[in-house]
C-alpha cells in the first residue's frame, strides 16, 4: 500500500501505509542528506525551485589515482569498466508475478513506459531516470580520496532515501479526453504535483481552453478520491519502489552505452 500526498502541506493525505524496500545501490548514488525532523508526509518541492543534477561515480573517486596517466581514452575506459563491474555484482530483482504493468524498456531511451488495461481504460505511466537532489562533488586533491570514500559509505543509505522518480500517468478512454497526472515517487510516499484533462485539438488553430484549478485547490474529498483513483490503477508504492531499483540499473546500462559511443567518437 502506498502513501499519497498532494503538493500542498495543508492538503497532505496519507492513504496507504508505506512498506520498507531495499536501498538503491550503485556507482551513481548521490551524497544527499534528508532532515531527520522531516514529517513522513510532506509537500513536494515547487517545480521552479527543484533541480535535477547529475552525480559523479563513487567508484571514480576510489580509482582516480590510477586514471590520470592515459588521457581521455583511459578515463573513458575506466568509467566503462567500473560501471560494468557494478552491473556484474548488481542483483536485479525479477519482475514480481503480480506486477500490474507491462514494462516497455527501449535501449538508448531515458524513460521506461508502463502499460496496462483497466476495464475500458488504457493506462500509461512514463517513468524517468532517478533524480537526486544533490550537488556532484569533484575531488580537488587526490590525497582526500580515502576520506571521501568513507563518507560515501556513510551517506549511501541516506542518499537512497532521497532519490525519487518523476512519472507521468495518462488515463484514456477511446478517442476521448485524457486524464494526465504528474507525480513524484519517493521511497515512502507518492505526491501528485499536477493534474489536467487533455483534449485532442480539432484544428491547428491555437486555443486557450480552461484547464481547471490547481490540484491543491481542489476540495479535499476530490483530492482523496483521485489518490484512490491512481491506486486502483496500479500506481502504488509497491510498484514505484520496484521501478526505483529497475531504473537505477537501467541508468547504469545506459551510461555504459553512452560512454562506449563517446569512446568511438573520440578515438583517434
Amino acid at each position: 500500500m502506498a502513501s499519497f500526498v498532494s503538493t500542498s502541506s495543508t492538503a497532505a493525505l496519507a492513504l496507504i501505509r508505506s512498506a520498507p524496500s531495499a536501498p538503491i545501490m550503485g556507482p551513481w548514488a548521490a551524497q544527499v542528506r534528508r532532515s531527520l525532523l522531516a514529517p513522513p508526509l510532506r509537500a513536494a518541492a515547487p517545480a521552479n525551485g527543484s533541480t535535477v543534477k547529475m552525480m559523479e561515480s563513487k567508484f571514480k573517486k576510489k580509482s582516480k589515482k590510477g586514471a590520470g596517466g592515459g588521457g581521455l581514452p583511459a578515463a573513458i575506459d575506466l568509467e566503462i569498466r567500473e560501471a560494468e563491474e557494478y552491473l556484474a555484482t548488481d542483483v536485479q530483482e525479477p519482475t514480481p508475478d503480480d506486477f500490474p504493468f507491462e514494462i516497455v524498456d527501449e535501449e538508448g531511451m531515458s524513460v521506461v513506459v508502463l502499460k496496462k488495461d483497466y476495464k475500458d481504460e488504457k493506462i500509461e505511466v512514463i517513468v524517468s531516470m532517478p533524480n537526486m537532489d544533490a550537488e556532484p562533488e569533484f575531488d580537488e586533491d587526490d590525497e582526500d580520496d580515502d576520506e571521501d570514500a568513507a563518507k560515501d559509505d556513510d551517506d549511501e543509505d541516506e542518499g537512497s532515501e532521497d532519490s525519487s522518480l518523476s512519472m507521468k500517468v495518462v488515463v484514456s478512454k477511446g478517442t476521448g479526453p485524457k486524464l494526465e497526472f504528474t507525480c513524484t515517487a519517493f521511497r515512502e510516499e507518492i505526491t501528485i504535483d499536477e493534474m489536467l484533462i487533455s483534449e485532442k485539438a480539432e484544428s491547428d488553430e491555437e486555443k486557450f481552453p480552461f484547464e481547471g484549478p490547481e490540484f491543491t485547490e481542489l476540495p479535499p474529498n476530490v483530492q482523496k478520491g483521485l489518490f484512490k483513483f491512481l491506486e486502483l490503477r496500479g500506481v502504488t508504492l509497491k510498484t514505484t519502489n520496484f521501478m526505483h531499483d529497475y531504473m537505477v540499473t537501467k541508468q547504469t546500462k545506459e551510461y555504459v552505452r553512452w560512454m562506449t559511443k563517446l569512446k568511438d567518437l573520440v578515438r583517434q
